[in-house]
């Protein structure tokens, strides 16, 4: 962890192994950004992260169809403490495509992640983890 200062207030940058940490066990809910049709998308969903990807079950549509074949996507994930004007963030770029390996599926399907969606999602997607970054402003 490094530290940057505006002389006001302290972010530590938080190394690849930090960042990690935060995405796999700190939070389930991110953000994924991409762009379909020519517009830049975000959308929120839940997540299981490993050490070299990120997944998330989609159902047919916008989100799936602009993913499915890998499509360059940015992924967020955050908390934050208002009242103690501190929180962290970790950020992924990589790249997406449907998972359609049959042993993969399999593992997926029997773990921990499922859709929050009624009916539940059938496809999942897959985010290499490319590159990750995070920062963080601790409590003071």
């Amino acid at each position: 962890m490094s530290t940057m200062t505006d002389g006001s207030t302290r972010v530590n940058v938080l190394t690849r192994e930090e960042s990690l940490h935060l995405l796999q066990h700190q939070s389930y809910m991110g953000r994924v950004g991409f762009v379909a049709d020519g517009q830049l998308i975000v959308l929120p969903v839940n997540y299981l992260a490993e050490d070299d990807a990120i997944f998330f079950c989609s159902s047919e549509g916008t989100k799936l169809s602009a993913l499915r074949h890998g499509a360059p996507v940015a992924f967020e994930v955050d908390a934050n403490r208002p009242l103690f004007h501190s929180g962290w963030s970790v950020l992924v770029n990589g790249t997406a495509a449907e998972v359609i390996d049959l042993d993969v599926l399999d593992r997926l399907r029997r773990g921990p992640l499922k859709s929050w969606a009624v009916p539940a999602a059938q496809h999942w997607v897959r985010i290499s983890i490319d590159t990750i970054s995070g920062r963080q402003i601790p409590e003071t």
